[in-house]
């Protein structure tokens, strides 16, 4: 393997993808007893590098004196290239290991148009790609991340599935792997399939669209591991300094896990219920210990809505005073129009600024209202006058079309909210506008998926309001795939291996091809995944998120009467995972 690198890295792009060795990475010693993980994103690596998920297992595996968990990532074509020409297997990155030696292979499953990458992985791993093919010291492959909550189109590639945060169960996981070492493959997964949160897939089959049970052994529905607390979660102290930059290249520290605003299309909002604060004084020792170790310049604060966190204002005085001496840029990603205050801006604003980005998600009121987005038109533009006054240059706004019964004012109210901003004094605006895909665990998940050619619909209708701003809008095809995928069942496993060998790297446009899908979908009755549903079976029913489906369905309803439902910080609206799982919003007050 050594020898393969040195000799032929110079002639593939970007080659420090793929030595190792990096700053913080982790070095143990290798015992005769050591449970060998890998852990992979089926990306490039400057994009799993840049994933919090990973990091939180990478070092959760390692504090186990028994576990070395390394890493692995899908090489870029070029490098695929040459290791298919040598006859080289994927290796981890720390000690260029085999995948194929390894007891367990873990794969993040973050989007569904990575699906033919995961099978990649597994075709360069020298694993088989079906389960059901697998021999007893092939690793256990087990899959985790938010695409899990549907991860039946996929499911046949894994041996068992993780449902939730990793903080719970994971170590139990690699326990009983361990444990189990020298039993046959189906009794080690039935061990597995006894803790929470796990999903044998080879233990169930359809009847129907329902997926059951084929033994009384499994639940009939697998619960979602919770992490009640985020404090009590102990959080790395270092970080991995990547050797290329990374998508993401700076310290992120998760503040906050869940929401609770019920954006009736937004899958992170419900599967990660409830909404869990980390402490702010937390938070900043913990940003603290990472600049130190790292060397970093800048600090991201992480949460599906940042400014929504309770001690937003005390973290950010805590922070100010040391990201000022150090002269550190402190960012908050993608939040909330009516969460961001002009004394929060203005504080911001005194250290290195960075573009604001802003999610209206739409541009009338009427549909505001309706995907339950509880935003005025008023509160969007003080929001945007407060950031020019505090000094932001830059602002970038989130836009979503193809909702049911949408119409073409509705369409043609985002470009006059783009041009109400410009009115503002931004002079560099830009707004993304991508087609909804309704997601399994979410209100939309009954609603229709709309066709790629609704794009270009959308596109005359906002042309006019290009002097506006840059009006980046999406032509429909890659979230028209993502979107069959998302909401697929088993049936689609060999559409997937079928695309896999004609093409991978779904997700990068310059290997995203549409005629590929569109082709191989013609095999199957691809209506079956388009919608719009009732109240009926569906192939994720049986990986319970928590939220109740009655509730999802009332929720739909009320997106055709725009009645909105209330924050659920403010009182509960009994869609029962509190209930169900007791468990409940953790926020930090003071």
């Amino acid at each position: 393997m050594l020898r393969f690198l040195s000799e032929h890295l110079n002639t593939v792009s970007k080659p420090a993808r793929y030595i190792g060795g990096e700053y913080n990475a982790v070095v143990k010693e290798i015992k005769k007893d050591t449970l060998r993980v890998a852990l992979a994103f089926p990306d490039v690596y400057e994009v799993g590098m840049s994933h919090y998920g990973l990091e939180i297992l990478y070092w959760l595996a390692n504090e186990l004196d028994f576990v070395y968990a390394e890493r692995t990532f899908l090489p870029w074509t070029d490098m695929i290239e040459k290791m298919e020409a040598y006859d080289i297997p994927l290796f981890t990155l720390e000690t260029k290991t085999p995948i194929y030696e390894m007891d367990v292979l873990g794969i993040s499953l973050e989007y569904e148009l990575s699906y033919t990458n995961v099978l990649k992985l597994l075709e360069l791993s020298r694993i088989p790609i079906r389960c059901y093919d697998r021999r007893d010291n092939d690793p256990i492959v087990v899959g985790g991340g938010p695409v899990a909550f549907n991860c039946e189109p996929i499911a046949e590639a894994f041996d068992a599935i993780y449902l939730g945060d990793g903080e719970v169960h994971f170590k139990d996981f690699l326990r009983v792997v361990k444990e189990t070492k020298g039993l046959d493959r189906e009794s080690r997964l039935k061990e597995l399939a006894k803790i929470e949160g796990i999903y044998v897939p080879i233990f169930y089959s359809y009847t129907g669209r329902k997926v059951i049970p084929k033994y009384d052994f499994v639940p009939a529905k697998v619960k979602r591991n919770i992490l009640k607390d985020l404090d009590t979660a102990k959080h790395f102290e270092r970080k991995i300094v990547p050797h290329v930059e990374s998508v993401h290249d700076r310290v992120v520290v998760e503040i906050s896990r869940g929401c609770t605003r019920g954006c009736r299309f937004c899958h992170a909002g419900y599967v990660y219920r409830p909404v869990r604060e980390r402490s702010a004084n937390t938070v900043v020792e913990i940003a603290k210990k990472l600049i130190e170790s790292t060397g970093y310049d800048e600090i991201s604060l992480l949460s599906l809505s940042a400014l929504d966190h309770s001690q937003i204002n005390e973290l950010v005085d805590e922070f100010l005073p040391y990201v000022k001496d150090k002269k550190i840029s402190l960012s908050i990603p993608s939040t909330r129009v009516d969460a961001f205050n002009i004394q929060l801006a203005e504080k911001i604003s005194t250290i290195r600024k960075t573009g604001l980005t802003f999610a209206p998600e739409a541009g009338s009121q009427r549909m505001r209202d309706a995907i339950n987005k509880q935003i005025s038109y008023e509160e969007i533009l003080k929001t945007a006058q407060a950031a020019k006054k505090a000094g932001w240059r830059r602002i970038k706004l989130y836009f979503m079309v193809g909702f049911p019964d949408e119409t073409e004012e509705d369409i043609r109210e985002i470009g006059e909210l783009v041009k109400a901003i410009k009115k503002v004094g931004f002079m560099d605006i830009t707004a993304s506008i991508n087609l909804l895909i309704p997601k399994p665990h979410t209100a939309f998940q009954f609603a229709k998926l709309q066709p790629p050619e609704y794009m270009d619909i959308v596109k005359d209708i906002l042309n006019p309001y290009k002097k506006f701003g840059k009006l980046d809008i999406n032509d429909g095809k890659k979230s028209f795939v993502e979107g069959i995928l998302s909401r697929g069942d088993r049936l689609l496993f060999p559409v997937i291996e079928k695309a896999y060998k004609i093409g991978y790297y779904d997700e990068w446009g310059e290997y995203f091809s549409y005629e590929k899908w569109s082709k191989l979908f013609q095999e199957i009755d691809i209506s079956r995944y388009t919608g719009p549903y009732g109240l009926e079976d569906f192939p994720w029913d049986h990986l319970d998120s928590g939220v109740d489906k009655n509730f999802l369905w009332s929720e739909y309803q009320k997106y055709f009467s725009g009645e909105t439902t209330i924050d659920c910080r403010a009182r509960c609206t009994l869609c029962r995972v509190c209930i169900d799982y007791k468990v409940s919003n953790t926020l930090k007050r003071r």
